[in-house]
């Protein structure tokens, strides 16, 4: 959705709750909160005068990411063949099917019904920042069918897709994703090279936090999702680099060693506890497809206290 929290229509949103049967001092607190704010253009000297804003709640606010899914929790509800995944702004719509073309014809059925939704409550939709993917199993061929369309727009078929930050093919392989996040995290360390470097006077407590904040959260991010990868291309992560360069090691050290001797896991050793420390708590969700998640685990489990206390950490937890 574009600018999804400045597109909520105040009134559209307070008939929502109104609907929904939310105490009525509640819907007036809201309403306060939202109307009688206004705002202001300025260009070098000239400025605009005030204007009352009837659209968008507050970025930033405590509340802003309730009162938005509440605006959007009557989005049409799927037919049998389609299934939703939302997330705050970032909607996913998924269909089922063994031919190609019934995938559009379902698609185009919802997106129709999604299309009507969106004028009725003033939602704006990028399309030309969607796009389509088709999963398919391994060696089973298709031809890439028509275009779907939303708001007279095409949404383009791609052969890799990212969603929440994970970037997956049609295969569902993960090599784009670790591709993408080498290339992030070489970025990053292009820009800690002043610090970051032989001749630097940074300590080594300070090397190795610089490396444990800025770097391995780019590098671990996501990680439950991604446990599927093959072992090869997990160890395509292993940045040894920076903590090379923090200790000054010479070149005849392991980087198990630097490891070992820093106190730091090595990174498949990190994103398997991390993984572990998150099955752990599977079994507190309601949902019941999100408790059967660790049934994918590929790894031998770690114990996450075990791991934290390694890490000088306390309680459940996770970095």
């Amino acid at each position: 959705m574009a600018k999804a929290f400045d597109a909520v229509w105040i009134d559209g949103l307070l008939n929502k709750l109104t609907l929904l049967n939310l105490p009525s001092y509640i819907v007036h607190k809201i309403s306060s909160y939202l109307w009688g704010r206004t705002f202001e253009a300025s260009f070098q000297t000239a400025t605009s005068s005030l204007r009352g804003m009837r659209a968008a709640v507050a970025q930033g606010g405590l509340i802003s990411p309730v009162l938005f899914s509440l605006y959007v929790n009557d989005m049409p509800s799927p037919s049998h063949h389609i299934a939703l995944a939302l997330y705050a702004d970032d909607t996913a719509i998924r269909a089922t099917s063994r031919k190609a073309t019934l995938l559009v014809s379902y698609l185009e059925s919802y997106l129709n019904e999604l299309q009507r939704w969106l004028s009725e409550w003033r939602i704006a939709i990028n399309v030309s920042k969607s796009t389509a993917i088709i999963f398919a199993r391994a060696g089973r061929r298709f031809i890439q069918p028509r275009p779907v369309t939303l708001l007279r727009k095409p949404i383009q078929w791609v052969d890799t897709a990212r969603n929440l930050g994970v970037t997956v093919d049609t295969r569902l392989n993960l090599p784009p994703h670790i591709d993408q996040v080498r290339k992030k995290t070489a970025h990053m360390m292009g820009m800690l090279g002043p610090l970051l470097n032989r001749k630097s006077d940074l300590s080594v407590r300070n090397g190795v936090l610089t490396y444990k904040q800025p770097i391995r959260p780019m590098m671990d991010y996501a990680c439950p999702a991604w446990r599927s990868a093959a072992p090869t291309h997990v160890r395509r992560l292993q940045e040894t680099k920076c903590l090379r360069l923090a200790t000054g090691a010479p070149w005849y050290v392991s980087n198990r060693q630097i490891h070992e001797d820093l106190g730091v896991p090595l990174f498949v050793d990190h994103i398997r506890a991390l993984t572990a420390s998150f099955d752990s708590k599977l079994s507190d969700v309601e949902n019941p497809i999100k408790r059967q998640l660790g049934r994918y685990l590929r790894w031998p489990r770690v114990d996450p206290v075990a791991w934290r206390q390694s890490q000088g950490r306390q309680g459940p937890s996770v970095d």
